[in-house]
């Protein structure tokens, strides 16, 4: 399986229209006094709970029963201080799961992110066999902060943070956070060598709202032998 398969994708990029009116949006902000302009969007405080993630053959895909799952929520709140700022990688690990368990996330689900998003807010999920002493996604990536894919996606994400003003740099940053979760899985795929690309997703704040709300609407998602569903709260509604 090569960074780009994906089990469930359900990223879709804003169409051209859409663009064009995030462009014109921005053109009659500009006309305006920075007292008068409300175009460009506030950060809302969020969080992205997994829910009731069962694993159902563990057999099929590991072998044993020691897992880990890895989230990396991209949400597009960069800053000069912070080069990683604009991300929150995340890794969970479970021992001792068999065939049919539900993973133990405790009674609000497993919390993959909270904090500010801007723009938009990418999803990446993968499921790996948990090696002795791998490490966690958030090492792996500052492991390869220097690469030229994550320096890529730095800058173009440090670069839409600062002017955010223009449609060609907000379509140039979906693409950024779609490398780096790529990239993220490659990383996986090499520290575990059995990563799956379990799910991914982007949600804008002026088409989706950030997504907030169940997904699915009913039941679970579920592909080979897990299944889980996932919630996107605003603050003061948890």
């Amino acid at each position: 399986m090569t960074e780009q398969q994906w089990l469930i994708d359900e990223t879709a990029f804003p169409e051209s229209s859409y663009l064009q009116e995030i462009e014109q949006e921005f053109d009659r902000g500009n006309t305006r006094s920075s007292r008068e302009s409300t175009t460009q969007p506030q950060p809302v405080n969020l969080a992205v709970r997994l829910q009731d993630i069962m694993i159902w053959d563990t057999k099929k895909w590991f072998g044993d029963a020691r897992m880990r799952l890895d989230a990396l929520v991209i949400h597009g709140r960069a800053n000069d201080s912070d080069s990683s700022g604009f991300y929150m990688p995340q890794t969970f690990r479970f021992d001792g799961i068999k065939d049919k368990d539900k993973l133990p996330t405790g009674e609000n689900g497993l919390l993959i992110f909270y904090g500010e998003a801007v723009h938009f807010l990418d999803i990446f999920i993968t499921v790996s066999r948990d090696r002795k002493d791998s490490d966690d996604l958030a090492t792996l990536l500052n492991q390869q902060l220097q690469s030229s894919e994550i320096q890529g996606a730095v800058s173009t994400m440090l670069g839409f943070t600062a002017i955010a003003t223009q449609a060609a740099t907000f379509a140039t940053a979906l693409g950024a956070a779609s490398i780096l979760g790529n990239f993220a899985y490659k990383a996986l795929s090499k520290a575990t060598g059995d990563t799956i690309g379990v799910y991914r997703t982007s949600w804008l704040q002026y088409r989706d709202k950030f997504g907030i709300g169940r997904h699915p609407q009913n039941g679970s998602h579920k592909v080979r032998d897990i299944s889980f569903w996932y919630e996107i709260i605003q603050e003061g509604n948890w």
